[in-house]
């Protein structure tokens, strides 16, 4: 199995779209802070021109970065789902459940590596460009960081499991996008009603990242995951649906035909 890990490794370092995700990612993310500065350094009246804006903004808008999840997963497994290769792996011998982890660790350590350089990439660029407004709001989103990537981790190995399931793309897409964002949604509207939907959308990462209230007397946004509960939550939510998925997609990719 170490050899696969090691061949997957070898795989995506040398695998053109990955680097175009990370560094299109990066690029974006200062690309965001240097027009806050163009606008602060030529409007003095310009309010937005500070870290407390730009990491306020980043971390009171994770939800969208758990999408990425779903486009990461896609340029670690399509290509290869596309080109049939997973039945060259099986003939050699490759265990399928050797084959679903190594593919799952690889995109672990890898998805790490980038969330690393594209949040520094981020943080980096805000110091360079804003105005600092101290350390209180970087804590904020070192620790949004740190609550939001066992519900990320949810996000990709789901991804991993349908890839593992379905041989039609789109399925995939629709399938993550039914889990991930319709159901939590529906949930929760079931939920002002009918109090077991509210407990049940209330674990929901898509959820948990969007939950918040303002502070009294200011508009401050409080996001859910800075209460300690909540932040034990997002780990205990990610374990969960981390063991959930990898299971079943596990199981389902057994019992899976290569063609």
């Amino acid at each position: 199995m170490l050899n696969y890990i090691k061949s997957e490794f070898y795989r995506n370092i040398n695998t053109k779209g990955n680097y175009i995700f990370l560094f299109g990612f990066m690029a974006f993310a200062c690309f965001l802070n240097i027009v806050l500065g163009t606008f602060a350094n030529n409007d003095p009246s310009f309010r937005y021109g500070s870290t407390a804006f730009s990491f306020s903004s980043f971390y009171t808008c994770m939800t969208p970065i758990i999408l990425i999840c779903l486009v990461f997963v896609s340029l670690m497994c399509s290509q290869e789902f596309k080109h049939n290769t997973l039945k060259n792996s099986i003939s050699y011998g490759i265990s399928r459940s050797q084959i679903y982890f190594s593919k799952f660790f690889v995109e672990i350590v890898i998805g790490t590596i980038n969330l690393v350089l594209i949040s520094a990439s981020y943080i980096i660029s805000a110091y360079i460009m804003l105005e600092d407004s101290g350390i209180l709001h970087f804590n904020y989103l070192i620790r949004a960081i740190v609550a939001c990537i066992p519900l990320f981790l949810v996000g990709v190995i789901l991804a991993h499991c349908l890839y593992f399931i379905f041989e039609n793309e789109i399925s995939v897409w629709t399938t993550w996008i039914i889990i991930m964002m319709v159901i939590p949604k529906i949930l929760s509207m079931l939920g002002k009603k009918i109090v077991v939907f509210n407990k049940i959308s209330s674990c929901m990462p898509i959820n948990i990242m969007s939950t918040y209230t303002y502070q009294e007397g200011s508009v401050s946004v409080l996001m859910s995951w800075m209460d300690k509960q909540v932040f034990i939550k997002c780990f205990v939510v990610g374990i969960i649906g981390t063991i959930i998925f990898y299971t079943l997609g596990l199981v389902l990719f057994k019992k899976r035909d290569i063609k």
